[in-house]
Order: C-alpha cells, then sequence, then structure tokens
C-alpha cells in the first residue's frame, strides 16, 4: 500500500505528477460514464469479501455538466463530493495536491475549515489538451483511498484511449 501523504522525496507532490500524466486528447461523456464503471469495479474487487464496506459516492462533471452522480446505499448527500469538486474549480488542480502542499508548509490550513472545500483527496481535474474541461470525484473511504481509487481508475481509462488511438492508426496504415 503506499503512503499516506503523496509527497514524494524531492519536495514535489506526487499528485503534481499524475496531473502531468493523466491527460487526454478528447473526453466525452461516454468516457465519463467508463471512468465511473471503473471506479466502481475497482471499488467492487477493494471491498470483496468484507462484511459491510463503507460505501462510497462518485460524481463527473464535464464541460459544466454534472454527467454521472451515483451515491451507494447508506450514504445520505453529496456534500464531501461537491466540495471536493470546488477545490477543483477553484485551485486547478487535484484536492491531493493541495493536501500534500498543506501537509510540507501548512499553506492551506485555514480552508480546512471552509465549508465549501476539501483539502484532502478525492478530486481529479479532467485535463483535455492541457486544459481543465472537469472533474470527477470520489468520497467515502480514507482520503487517500479515495484518491488511489479515482486515479487507478484514470490510468486504466487513459491507458484505453491511448490503445485505441494506437489501433486506428495502425488501421488507417493498413488500409493506405
Amino acid at each position: 500500500m503506499e503512503a499516506k501523504t503523496g509527497t514524494a522525496a524531492a519536495g514535489k507532490p506526487t499528485a503534481a505528477a499524475q496531473e502531468e500524466r493523466l491527460r487526454f486528447e478528447d473526453f466525452t461523456h461516454r468516457d465519463a460514464w467508463n471512468l465511473a464503471g471503473k471506479i466502481l469495479e475497482k471499488y467492487g474487487r477493494m471491498t470483496a469479501g468484507q462484511e459491510h464496506p463503507k460505501g462510497i459516492g462518485v460524481r463527473i462533471v464535464v464541460d459544466g455538466a454534472l454527467v454521472f452522480q451515483y451515491l451507494m446505499d447508506g450514504k445520505k448527500d453529496d456534500a464531501w463530493l461537491i466540495r471536493k469538486e470546488n477545490t477543483v474549480e477553484r485551485f486547478g488542480h487535484s484536492s491531493m495536491y493541495l493536501w500534500e502542499l498543506n501537509e510540507m508548509d501548512h499553506r492551506y490550513e485555514e480552508l480546512k475549515q471552509d465549508p465549501a472545500l476539501a483539502v484532502c483527496g478525492g478530486a481529479f481535474p479532467i485535463i483535455v489538451q492541457g486544459e481543465i474541461r472537469g472533474m470527477a470525484a470520489v468520497s467515502g473511504l480514507a482520503h487517500y483511498e479515495d484518491h488511489r481509487l479515482l486515479t487507478e481508475a484514470l490510468e486504466e481509462l487513459r491507458a484505453e484511449k491511448e490503445e485505441q488511438i494506437s489501433e486506428c492508426g495502425e488501421n488507417q496504415e493498413v488500409a493506405g
């Protein structure tokens, strides 16, 4: 299991490296659906065999539109999902990025008291062609588990999309 803090040895947050890597050429509503499926599938595998696993909520916004939201049984509201979304929108970084910076120098300590924001992991920007076009959030587990669940699902989706692009290119070469 990875450390609870994501701060890299060189003092640069690991969330920053994830933000550089987890970018897309395009991101559709279908991609949001696929991402949500991956998150829920990973959660199911992670909690398999647990008698009473904690439920999670998932929220995905693309181009200002809420395209996916799901609250598992036992989740009463989406307040933390919205707080995490607000954090990404306000700062242009993942909520884990802010948490990591705060762990290093306490620069966001006062924001922990802001009921509209969340200085903890679990929300990640959807970056398309270098521009933030939305965000995805997970809430319900320990914040670093929310973040890991989300970023692992984003990694899978990104790899699948790159493979599709590669296959399309190969098919065009064969046809040409």
